[in-house]
């Protein structure tokens, strides 16, 4: 029980801490600027095309601030307290690294979900000023949105806990990137044509990524939606349940090269 109240209290500085970060604080400005400005954008485009802008520009930018902060954040967030010097003072005390390293990581998931209530608020009031309903779907599209941010920012952690900012975020950004193309590659190794065709000797690699990075594009459903393709909750909570497992890995991965990483 100690533990829990040692890890929740430095979820909470973190939290404090992020929210109060002017990086933060610019990024979900800008990003709500943007969504609004869906509105003029919508302006520009024929009448029946102007829900679609609304819904694709709103379900864009949230992904993408959110992706974009939690990069930020989370390769931040050991560095911080390293470059003050304060990591020193707070392991000397009763915590552990691994309440430590827990703690920044619900801390930063707390910032994710404000960064989503808002952003995905903004979008609703921008579709009720477009007219369009907001459906049950534009929901579950941002409760998948944080589960993809929850796994970016585990792997933000992950190389936070060993690596340098810049390189952290760089690895961090690549993971995403690639992520988001799982499902593609997916598709290249069961094709009867393509790039793992002709060069036969890419598929072992193709296997080895689509086996170990996270396929983020579970968690996109910009398509269906334009589709007016149901999304289940059935295929939000096995989503969800598969972001999880991820996030426990990378964090018991984090927490292990973090035990070891030696501060002198």
């Amino acid at each position: 029980m100690n533990s829990l109240f040692r890890i929740l209290a430095v979820a909470a500085n973190t939290f404090r801490e992020s929210a109060r970060h002017r990086a933060f604080i610019g990024l979900l400005l800008g990003a709500f600027i943007l969504i609004l400005s869906s509105l003029l954008v919508s302006e520009l485009v024929v009448y029946d095309q102007q829900r679609r802008v609304v819904q694709d520009f709103g379900l864009f930018f949230i992904s993408f601030a959110g992706v974009v902060i939690a990069v930020i954040i989370g390769v931040l967030l050991v560095y911080k307290e390293l470059e003050r010097k304060t990591i020193y003072s707070l392991l000397s005390k009763p915590l552990h690294r691994y309440e430590f390293l827990v703690g920044k990581y619900l801390g930063m998931l707390l910032v994710l979900a404000t960064v989503t209530l808002v952003l995905g608020g903004s979008w609703f009031l921008v579709l009720i000023v477009r007219d369009v309903p907001v459906r049950l779907v534009f929901v579950k599209a941002v409760l998948l949105i944080f589960g993809e941010l929850s796994i970016v920012s585990a792997v933000a952690i992950l190389f936070s806990s060993f690596s340098s900012p810049v390189l952290s975020g760089i690895f961090t950004f690549g993971i995403f990137v690639v992520g988001r193309q799982v499902y593609f590659i997916n598709e290249l190794l069961t094709s009867s044509k393509g790039l793992f065709v002709t060069a036969p000797q890419l598929r072992p690699l193709g296997e080895a990524v689509t086996r170990i990075f996270p396929d983020l594009s579970l968690f996109d459903v910009a398509r269906e939606i334009l589709l007016e393709v149901e999304v289940s909750w059935l295929y939000v909570s096995q989503s969800l349940a598969y972001a999880l497992c991820y996030v426990v890995i990378l964090i018991a991965m984090a927490v292990l090269v973090f035990q070891r990483r030696d501060f002198v």
